[in-house]
């Protein structure tokens, strides 16, 4: 960043921000070296308690002197909501002050509220537009009579319930994928979803193609407001509409909606685009588990997490790794590690790992544990050693986890002394084999036979580990 090309980052709702974010924030604003950068963050202030982790967060970068700015963002106040009102009918604003007063009065100024209350009149007919006059009208009397819901979860299903039924389950099915959805996505659930919701219903299913156009009837609700549409996506105007859309889910109901959802989106999948919609299917799955009771499709979940853990491994989200590979690991049935070991073995060992990045270190014994304790070789529990070394130098336990090493390299066959050599030997080592390498061109080490010999390069590995903690 440069004084001319300065950076603003801004990140919406951090009420529900993870430890591994709030991480990344406090390095790029407390980093010296970073200049012309400017971070803002909003959240609901009532949404955060004295306990929140961002609490904590704020009062750390106080104490080294970060300076932070706040804004308190709260109601509009009655002129602000009279303007709004005027621009939005094309009047004067002292045409519309005594409706602007009863809309303030209904809403105190909750600027969301004022928008659904005028929506409100204007569907029943108590603000309208008179061709007579060519100017709007209302019914002062029966708008001040009018009541208004204090909670706006509550005002939300209030106005979805009004809703033509098929255009309020399409909204549920995209409230159960999240708060946006590409259209790419919905197609590969939306239609054949609509058997599900006759069957929910106990209604008998439709042949007509109109049963089943459930995208003209998310049209129809961002007419009215409730959705978005940006290019293919369609998204939710407000999440506390998302949430309220969610909740008109019976809760026995919405873990069998996710498992369908899930399910479709596999099945209507090319083999070669799966892994763009690993998480999606993943997580509808893991929200459906209690509807899955047959062995073999718990275990095709469980490898549906594993992969989904590794992919979230090699982008560096280990919370969103760990939490995969736990929910694979629990759809293990019993007796596991008889029946299907490979994939105990792959879960637990990756798990220790994941764990291991995010300092939950307790939870990479209990794994490991149970990997030393499983495994059939010794070759399987190589992977948790090395996750072991770590976790232990990473609590500052150097000699454990080198103690460790060496019994790993000495069952592979490596001579080792009972502690690290001298620096001063370790140098004399180095040198020598500088002066050899010096020695030789590089066509003659690209002509070097690879190495082909497992324990030797298993050595190599741990060998790499161990010098980080031995020097």
């Amino acid at each position: 960043t440069t004084v001319s090309h300065p950076l603003i980052l801004f990140l919406d709702d951090l009420q529900w921000v993870d430890e591994l974010s709030l991480q990344l924030i406090s390095v790029l604003v407390t980093d010296t070296e970073t200049n012309n950068f400017l971070f803002i963050g909003s959240y609901r202030e009532n949404e955060i308690g004295t306990s929140h982790p961002l609490i904590s967060y704020l009062d750390e970068l106080k104490k080294r002197e970060i300076t932070i700015t706040d804004i308190n963002i709260g109601c509009i106040s009655k002129e602000d909501v009279n303007a709004l009102i005027s621009d939005t009918i094309s009047m004067p604003q002292h045409l519309t002050r005594s409706f602007s007063d009863i809309v303030y009065k209904k809403t105190g100024g909750n600027a969301l509220f004022v928008t659904q209350f005028l929506q409100s009149l204007w569907d029943e007919g108590l603000l309208v537009f008179s061709l007579e006059d060519n100017a709007w009208k209302w019914d002062a009397d029966a708008s001040n009579a009018k009541e208004i819901l204090d909670d706006v979860g509550v005002l939300m299903a209030d106005k979805i319930r009004q809703l033509p039924i098929r255009c309020q389950y399409a909204i549920k099915l995209l409230a159960c994928v999240g708060s946006k959805c590409n259209e790419t996505i919905l197609q590969l659930f939306m239609r054949e979803e609509e058997g599900l919701h006759d069957e929910l219903s106990g209604k008998e299913r439709k042949s007509s193609d109109d049963s089943n156009n459930q995208f003209l009837m998310l049209d129809f609700a961002v007419d009215e407001g409730l959705i978005k549409k940006e290019g293919q996506d369609y998204i939710f105007a407000h999440d506390q509409i998302q949430h309220a859309a969610y909740l008109l889910i019976p809760e026995d109901e919405r873990g069998q909606l996710h498992k369908h959802i899930g399910h479709l989106i596999l099945k209507h999948s090319p083999d070669n685009r799966v892994d763009d919609v690993l998480f999606l299917v993943t997580d509808q799955l893991n929200r459906g588990t209690s509807f899955i009771v047959l062995e073999e499709e718990r275990l095709g979940i469980a490898m549906l997490n594993l992969r989904a853990g590794e992919k979230a491994m090699s982008l560096s989200t280990f919370l969103i790794s760990v939490s995969y590979l736990k929910a694979g690991i629990d759809m293990l049935p019993e007796g596991h590690w008889g029946k299907h070991y490979d994939l105990s073995l792959q879960l637990y060992s990756l798990y220790a790992e994941a764990e291991c990045c995010i300092g939950n270190f307790q939870e990479v014994g209990h794994a490991i544990g149970v990997v030393i304790k499983q495994a059939k070789s010794f070759e399987n529990k190589l992977r948790a050693y090395a996750t072991l070394m770590k976790s232990l130098a990473a609590q500052n336990k150097l000699q454990e986890a080198i103690h460790i090493g060496f019994g790993v390299l000495t069952r592979l066959g490596v001579q080792c002394t009972p502690s690290p050599p001298d620096k001063s030997v370790m140098m004399k080592d180095i040198m020598e084999m500088k002066m050899l390498l010096t020695k030789t061109t590089d066509a003659e080490i690209l002509n070097f036979r690879e190495m082909e010999d497992e324990n030797k390069m298993t050595a190599m590995k741990f060998l790499q580990i161990l010098v980080f903690y031995a020097y």
